[in-house]
């Protein structure tokens, strides 16, 4: 079994370019609109939504787009990168808000965008 994506849904299409392309450095690979009706017959939902399918190298991610906000659970996407301080300070520097445990061995970090998401980000 492998992760094909991780789908989240996020309430500002400009977050798109701000976080997921700037701070992720991830790629749009493709953009679509899911039709009211689909999304009726899946999730429940009868509108049309925007939707962005990103990558960056093995992480693949759909975000639909809806200016609903979103109530917040333990739902959370753990990455890893090779300079997780790096990815911490431009998070900061875009007021993106940045979450550190500090433990003995190796802090947890945590971002989260500005819809809710939190990405837990450990050091490859």
């Amino acid at each position: 079994m492998k992760l094909e994506h991780i789908a989240l849904t996020i309430s500002d299409i400009d977050e798109i370019k701000k976080f997921y392309i700037d701070i992720l450095e991830m790629k749009e690979l493709k953009n679509f609109v899911l039709k009211s009706e689909l999304a009726q017959k899946i999730f429940n939902i009868n509108k049309d939504t925007s939707a962005f399918f990103m990558q960056k190298d093995d992480l693949f991610l759909e975000i639909f787009v809806t200016d609903e906000k979103l109530k917040q659970g333990f739902n959370h996407i753990c990455i890893s990168v090779k300079d997780r301080e790096n990815l911490v300070e431009k998070s900061e520097a875009q007021n993106y808000k940045c979450i550190r445990i500090e433990r003995d061995f190796s802090d947890l970090i945590f971002i989260k965008d500005k819809s809710g998401n939190i990405f837990e980000v450990k050091e490859k």
